[in-house]
Order: C-alpha cells, then sequence, then structure tokens
C-alpha cells in the first residue's frame, strides 16, 4: 500500500471538479481504430476498437485490453487518452465495449455488470488466441475494473498477462450504492440511472424486433416500476432478477471484488482516491487482504476517474493516469520487451496537438 504522488491542478481543488472536468470538457481524438464484432461464448456480441499503430505492427510490443465503466464505452475520454498514451510508447491497444454499451442495443437479455468477467475471458481469449507471441495486459476503470479484478481472480489469465491496473473501482457494490445516496453524488446516481434505463429500453425493443415478445415484455413491466431513485432498487429490480441473482443484495455480495482481491496472482497495481464521490469508505482495504502481486496506491484527492494535474495552464491540464498506467505496466514488463522510455511529465503538447479533438 503506497500513498500517491498524485497532485491536483490547483483549479480542480475538489472531488466534483476533479470528476467532472474531463467528462465535460476534456476534448480527445479518436485514434485510427478497427472496429470489429466478436461473438461471445453464449452467441451474443459485443464490439472491440483495435489500436494497432505502425510502430507496433511486426515488434511484438505488448498490447492492452482496456475495459470502460459503467454507462462509457470505447470513446470515453479516458479510454481515448490511455491509447494516447501507449501509442506514444510503441505499444497496441483495443477496447473492449461491454453488451450494448455503444448505443446499440446486444441480442440477449444479459447486459453487463460488476460480475460479467467471462465476457472480459472470452476477449482475452480472442486476444491470446490471435497474438500468440505478444506481452499482454489489462486495464479496467470504475465498474470495467471490478469486472477485471474478478476477471483476474476467477478465470484463468494467459500467462502471457503480465500486469493489470484497475481504476477508481466500487470494491463494495453495496456499499457504494448507499455512497450515491448522499450529498452531490445523487446527481451522478440520477444520471447513470437515466442513461441505464434508456438502454434497457432499447434492449427490449431489439428483443421485440428479434421476436423475444415476453422478454422484451418482461424488461418494460421492470422499467414501469421507476423512476429509480437508487442503485439498490434498480439493481434489485433488473440487474439481479435478469442476471441470475435471487436480489440485488445477492448481486452485490457475489460480484463485489474486495472479498477476491487475495487471490490475485497478476502484478496489479490499484489505483483510488480517498474523495472519491462514487466510493465507500470499504473500497480501501487493508493490506492484510491483498495478495503479494496486488499493490493498492490511495491518493488523498482525485475525484472518480479524474486525477487532473496542472499543467503548462488551465488550458492544457496533465492527466495523471495517462503517466502513471504506462509507467506501472511498463515496470512489470517483460525483460524480452524493448520499453520505450516514457517521460516522468508528459509535455503539454502532447495534451493540447495529439490529443486534442478536430474542430467539426
Amino acid at each position: 500500500m503506497s500513498r500517491s504522488p498524485f497532485q491536483p491542478a490547483w483549479w480542480l481543488n475538489n472531488p466534483h471538479l476533479q470528476t467532472l472536468y474531463p467528462p465535460m470538457f476534456r476534448q480527445v481524438a479518436t485514434p485510427g481504430r478497427v472496429r470489429e464484432r466478436v461473438t461471445l461464448s453464449d452467441g451474443d456480441w459485443l464490439y472491440l476498437d483495435w489500436r494497432l499503430p505502425k510502430s507496433w505492427m511486426g515488434k511484438r510490443q505488448p498490447l492492452v485490453v482496456i475495459v470502460h465503466g459503467l454507462t462509457g464505452n470505447s470513446q470515453s475520454q479516458y479510454v481515448l487518452g490511455l491509447q494516447h498514451a501507449l501509442d506514444a510508447i510503441g505499444w497496441a491497444s483495443v477496447a473492449m465495449n461491454c453488451r450494448g454499451a455503444t448505443g446499440e442495443a446486444n441480442d440477449r437479455p444479459r447486459a453487463y455488470h460488476a460480475g460479467a468477467h467471462d465476457d472480459l475471458a472470452d476477449v482475452m481469449r480472442l486476444v491470446r488466441e490471435r497474438y500468440t507471441d505478444v506481452p499482454l495486459a489489462l486495464v479496467g476503470y470504475s465498474l470495467g475494473g471490478a469486472i477485471s479484478l474478478n476477471y483476474l481472480a476467477l478465470e484463468k489469465p494467459p500467462e502471457r498477462l503480465f500486469a493489470a491496473v484497475a481504476v477508481s473501482v466500487p470494491l463494495l457494490l453495496g456499499a457504494c450504492a448507499d455512497r450515491l445516496d448522499q450529498g452531490f453524488s445523487r446527481v451522478y446516481r440520477k444520471h447513470l440511472l437515466a442513461e441505464l434505463c434508456k438502454a434497457w429500453e432499447r434492449k427490449a425493443g431489439r428483443l421485440q424486433a428479434l421476436g423475444d415478445e415476453e422478454m422484451a415484455a418482461h424488461i418494460r413491466e421492470r422499467l414501469a416500476q421507476g423512476p429509480f431513485t437508487s442503485f439498490r432498487t434498480f439493481d434489485d429490480v433488473l440487474v439481479a432478477s435478469l442476471h441470475g441473482f435471487r436480489d440485488g443484495e445477492d448481486y452485490y455480495t457475489r460480484c463485489s471484488p474486495r472479498q477476491r482481491l487475495g487471490d490475485i496472482t497478476v502484478p496489479t497495481l490499484l489505483l483510488q482516491a480517498a474523495d472519491d464521490p462514487f466510493l465507500a469508505p470499504e473500497c480501501f482495504p487493508s493490506a492484510r487482504e491483498l495478495s503479494a502481486t496486488v499493490q493498492l496506491e490511495i491518493s488523498p484527492r482525485g475525484g472518480h476517474v479524474g486525477f487532473v494535474e496542472a499543467g503548462s495552464s488551465w488550458r492544457e491540464p496533465i492527466y495523471y493516469l495517462e503517466r502513471r498506467i504506462p509507467q506501472f505496466l511498463q515496470a512489470m514488463a517483460p525483460e524480452s520487451v524493448r520499453v520505450a522510455k516514457l517521460a516522468d511529465s508528459l509535455p503539454p503538447a502532447y495534451q493540447s496537438s495529439s490529443m486534442r479533438k478536430a474542430a467539426p
């Protein structure tokens, strides 16, 4: 367990500014990617967005699998930012879009949740089989971090998976649901629940179009129990009932990754901010709960997937995660990997020119 060296930008000096600034004001160019629709073990599908830079082709540098958070996708600014940062050191990446995350409803009643590690296992298997001699790494954010940690503990990761990083993870789901019922965090809860209900409405329409009238009606009956004013109610009514859990509490009990941190054998960095408005105190485990391969780094500040530092000006901040994550992965990479040096501090031009979204 260690204290993070992260220092927030002076003008983003509270958890809500740290949390809201990147998704609301940051513009990140989408790198050249190839989208692939892949079939999952149960016959359903999801999209992968591959970033295989020319500098990587043929050199067999590492490839990093990235998992977004709740209501996010491969277009989330933190996913795009990390893909650019990995480009800078000559590594490849693939962003996983969980079922239905791109706005296009998938073909089965199932969605994604903290226990959807089997979908990640399918993706990791595909990556392993396609690139048989490439070292692999895994990065998950928020709910994607919970999925990643559960995957590491419950599945059999490929031997070539040399490291993982999980950021702003709701390690205890029930406690985090309660945290989102408090103070300004209710604003995040309202937004997330609204987006999730829209996704379930799309799913009902898709199932109806496929001829599954019964399930479409069942989902709409569940949605009619809203409007939902807490995650506990939403998870009990929709997530649990449609994913094989007895109720919401059963889902929280079985899928909270804190209980499995001692079972992880892959070198893993867990990055949490003490002021994260999504996380309860139970999301900061003691050292004795961690396996010898898990490193917990806690920052006093940083918000939820924020971690914005001051750059040369307030217009050009620096995103700590895009320095820290590659640094950790480089440190864990096999000796056979030719490691490009990553500067201790990304220059402002890296954020402002190569990563700024082009004007329409």
